[in-house]
């Protein structure tokens, strides 16, 4: 079954238009084809046998021509000899040419578009005679989600693999779980993600290697993902989360992780700045590659070189080139224009030779004889130091033997460096190991940089990059606790040396009760230092924290929307924190809020903790926008001293029309200072002491629990068969049930427990029977529709061209003929599964709520009806699919709903067929739609989400 999603344009979103790669060729006849693809090919002249192949898989709306004239693969093959397979999705199969990385009919071992692009492989091993042991895949966002599920679907057809602003194997299936994975992201323990792709075969043999790439600015994909990635595939290869070699790659973080013989299995490039897309250098060097355009997007480092060096497509060495400097000579005394060059050669290519001066970068050469020309009247009389330092073709890098040069007839410099500590800022309280940071300036560069504690040396910091920050990890458990003073001196090749004024800080081991600076000093790659945040915030590229490489923020965004939609809306992110004897609070945010229609429009922004407000700024009928950062310094939070609380920030904006309001917000620096207690992690012990296990229960059963804990229990849950019964917040905790509520039958009782920190214990050991009078007498349940599988599908007259309704949000499920002249059904889901298995459904019927409309569709033609399908399961998959439009139900027309302009309608009882095509183990669906088609823009939309309701009368025998 085939499947056609317009909300598809949604999932990895791609846009992109470039000039057709005109060597390509289309090849037919390549297999059974089960995902109906196109197969496109790109083969150079001259390749040999056994050469590599690579498959590349381009984004959404892209074609197959498009995304190798972009991205720089087909001039690879020509350099390297390696054939290039690039498979072509059809709108046919989805409205915007995605490959469905989230359909479970496509991304499953033998079948769907998994088995087509696999019979495509097949048939260029046939034609090419290319080596079985070298097969790459690599893509672009969903072409990135579909390289995912080649690697985990046939591990012994591929070598490698490169995921590009992807999603890892398995994240989900279906529309609003591809959402999800998408953003906010999926996050699963390592050996959660292993198992997904353990399960997709029954490989025994070695495992791809994959390289992952990401935007750190990604908003269509969240970076979050490539963490999600990485600890899937490390956990694959059985090795941990913990890089072996991090450096940069073009100057952005590159990290590797080896398995124990030190092999590279898994790597890593984050792209700072950069969103949704792919990374290009356009150019004709040798690492250069690509064209810049929509989502290709020019960062100055072509991933595909880098990728295919990854993979070993580059046939080079790993030995790295021999340089030396061959003038001047060491000792020289130099003055005015002098010729710097070096020797350097290697046993494949050198690419480039850099000539440093005094650490810094004075030029560099492509091409033998390397050299450059240093004015030497411009750096100051005295000494200097020169350095070389060659790349060779496969990226390997050597360093000459630095000499020391003086120079006369230069510029006297007795001018001091300024430098400044920028980090930590005056009264910051200090413990753990921190990274001190520094910026440093001079007219003629600063050779090195000296932090002091108490005017003793602390340590000489260090550079990642030509341009500061000069930095040094300081660990200060070796420190006093107490008041301190920190200093920073830097020094010029001419000996000068600049300070700045002493920074008083105080080190205490007593650590704080939080500090968040969302910086990913813990490589999680999700920008949360500290665990236990929740809510809907997300990380954002701004920060305030200028000390910490690739710090981000925690934002959030509150609209009334965009499309009528009126009432408060709100966004927040929150989480548990044990607080000391004098806990104050400081935080660093940025606000945007607007709310300037009418009188009764407001914006705000709110800090609480229980729900009490400890700050706020707040607008109505007018606007506030921070220009800058703004440092909300040492609130404080002594009411709730020696407390464990909830910290909340939130945004919510209100709106009475159809105009938007808003409140955004980016929060940073988040620190609660003076704390004297560690945060409570112990979750509180529970015992369900009655019913006991193993017995009979009837009419209202009391429910009873013990609970304990180091702190307090501030609430005990009570469930029957993972359905939450209620909850006690007083002791004794007890609960009474009403059995004859629910059907006779076996039920597993549990009891959750929880602290005011949020730690949870459950006690779930205990099994009762309900047992109420035999046959009983006719029972009801009432389900409510699910909003995750929830839609509209819009179609042409005759069905063709269906496509998923994206305005559900805003407008409600659609019925009839829009104005865009596309008829429209509706999908409702139920989840039934708490029918009895033996149940006799007596009747049913659905109840809908009207949202809005136009015309009357029910005259048109005249006596339409609006009928309903059911379908025992789920049409392929539970989420609305552009297939369900002309699926064939298991009863057709089983109700119908008369007309209705407002408020509730509940439909006609289902006939029979209805009744038997209910399912009692799992989900029912049904299918709302016309009978004829409206011969005008004549329509009804309803509330979806949980607003529709199927209620089953039954029996038990």
């Amino acid at each position: 079954m085939r499947r056609h999603f317009g909300q598809a344009a949604l999932l990895c979103l791609v846009f992109s238009i470039a000039p057709s790669a005109q060597a390509l060729t289309e090849v037919t006849g390549f297999g059974s084809n089960p995902g109906n693809l196109k197969m496109f090919k790109f083969v150079p002249s001259g390749l040999p046998a056994n050469a590599p192949l690579v498959v590349a898989l381009h984004g959404c709306a892209q074609s197959a021509a498009a995304y190798d004239a972009e991205t720089g693969w087909e001039a690879l093959a020509n350099r390297w000899k390696f054939a290039l397979l690039l498979p072509q999705q059809q709108s046919g199969n989805n409205s915007s040419s995605c490959f469905n990385w989230f359909e479970a009919g496509d991304i499953a071992r033998g079948s769907g578009e998994a088995l087509s692009i696999k019979q495509m492989v097949d048939r260029m091993r046939s034609d090419h005679a290319t080596d079985a042991t070298r097969s790459y895949v690599t893509g672009l966002s969903a072409g990135g989600g579909m390289t995912a599920v080649m690697l985990a679907t046939y591990p012994d057809v591929f070598a490698g693999g490169a995921i590009v602003a992807g999603i890892p194997y398995n994240c989900g299936t279906g529309v609003s779980a591809a959402f999800s994975c998408m953003n906010p992201g999926s996050d699963l323990s390592p050996t959660q993600w292993g198992n997904k792709v353990r399960a997709a075969s029954s490989h025994s043999g070695s495992w791809p290697i994959v390289s992952i790439w990401h935007g750190d600015a990604d908003t269509t994909v969240r970076p979050v993902n490539l963490t999600e990635s990485m600890e899937q595939w490390t956990n694959v290869h059985g090795i941990d989360q913990t890089a072996d070699l991090q450096d940069t790659l073009g100057g952005y973080p590159h990290k590797v992780y080896k398995d124990a013989a030190g092999v590279p299995k898994v790597e890593t490039v984050l792209i700072t700045g950069m969103g949704h897309g792919t990374p290009v250098d356009p150019g004709t060097g040798e690492a250069q590659c690509g064209t810049a355009g929509a989502y290709i997007l020019d960062v100055n480092l072509c991933s595909s070189y880098y990728i295919g060096r990854f993979w070993g497509l580059d046939n080079l060495d790993n030995v790295p080139p021999s340089v030396s400097l061959s003038a001047p000579s060491a000792g020289a005394a130099v003055s005015g224009s002098v010729t710097v060059s070096a020797n350097a050669s290697d046993a494949v290519g050198v690419a480039q030779v850099e000539f440093l001066l005094d650490g810094m970068l004075l030029g560099s050469d492509a091409s033998a004889p390397y050299s450059v020309i240093w004015n030497s009247a411009t750096s100051a009389n005295g000494s200097h130091i020169l350095q070389a330092r060659a790349t060779d073709l496969a990226g390997n890098v050597a360093s000459s033997s630095a000499i020391s040069v003086s120079v006369s007839g230069g510029v006297s410099d007795t001018s001091a460096p300024t430098v400044d500590l920028v980090f930590p800022s005056p009264g910051a309280t200090l413990s753990g190991t921190v990274t001190l940071s520094a910026d440093a300036n001079d007219n003629f560069g600063v050779t090195e940089v000296t932090f002091l504690l108490d005017g003793a040396v602390l340590g000489t910091g260090n550079r990642s990059a030509q341009a500061g920050p000069w930095t040094l990890d300081w660990n200060t458990t070796s420190t006093s606790n107490g008041s301190h003073s920190l200093s920073v001196q830097a020094r010029d090749a001419a000996g000068n040396v600049g300070s700045d004024s002493a920074t008083s800080i105080t080190v205490t081991q007593n650590l704080p009760a939080l500090d968040e600076t969302f910086s990913n000093r813990d490589n999680a790659g999700d920008y949360t230092d500290s665990t236990g945040w929740s809510g809907s915030f997300v990380a954002n590229a701004a920060n305030a924290t200028a000390s910490i490489s690739g710090s981000q923020s925690a934002y959030g965004a509150a609209s009334s929307g965009l499309s009528c939609s009126t009432g408060l809306k709100t966004q927040f992110f929150t989480r548990s924190v044990t607080l000391g004897a004098n806990p104050r609070l400081s935080y660093a945010r940025l606000l945007n809020l607007k709310a300037n229609t009418n009188s009764s429009y407001s914006a705000y922004f709110k800090v609480l903790v229980n729900g009490a407000l400890v700050d706020q700024q707040s607008v109505s009928n007018s606007t506030y926008v921070d220009s800058a950062w703004q440092r909300r310094e040492d609130i404080s939070l002594s009411t709730y001293a020696n407390q464990t609380v909830t910290l909340r920030f939130e945004v919510g904006a209100n709106a009475n029309v159809c105009l938007e309001a808003w409140a955004r917000a980016n929060i940073d620096d988040i620190r609660i200072a003076n704390a004297q207690q560690d945060a409570d992690v112990t979750p509180p012990t529970v015992n369900l002491t009655a019913p006991v296990n193993g017995s009979t229960v009837s009419g209202t059963a009391t429910l009873s629990a013990t609970a304990s804990d180091g702190t307090s229990v501030s609430k005990v849950e009570f469930y029957a068969n993972g359905s939450l019964l209620g909850s006690d917040t007083e002791a004794p905790f007890s609960l009474s049930w009403n059995s004859a509520s629910v059907a006779n039958g076996s039920y597993a009782l549990m009891a959750k427990a929880y602290d005011p920190a949020g730690n949870v214990g459950s006690d779930d050991d205990t099994q009762v029977t309900v047992s109420n009078g035999g046959t009983g007498g006719t029972q009801v349940l009432s389900f409510s529709s699910e909003d995750a599988n929830d839609g509209y599908i819009k179609a042409n007259a005759d069905g063709s061209s269906p496509a998923i309704g994206t305005l559900e949000s805003s407008l409600g499920l659609a019925l009839g003929r829009g104005s865009d002249s596309k008829y429209n059904r509706a999908m409702l889901s139920f989840d039934t599964s708490t029918l009895p298995d033996n149940a006799v459904i007596l009747s049913a019927s659905l109840s809908v709520t009207y949202r809005s409309g136009s015309g009357d569709p029910w005259a048109s033609p005249a006596g339409n009806t609006l009928v309903i399908d059911v379908i025992n399961g789920c049409l392929g998959g539970c989420g609305v699919e552009t297939s369900d439009y002309a699926a064939t139900a298991s009863a057709s027309a089983v109700a119908e709903l008369l007309k209705f302009t407002n408020g509730t309608q509940n439909s006609s009882a289902f006939n029979s067929s209805g009744l038997g095509a209910i399912n009692r183990s799992g989900r029912t669906q049904l299918k709302l739609r016309f009978s004829a088609n409206p011969t005008a823009t004549r329509y009804v939309t309803i509330n979806g989400a949980t607003a529709a309701t199927l209620r089953v009368e039954y029996q038990v025998p």
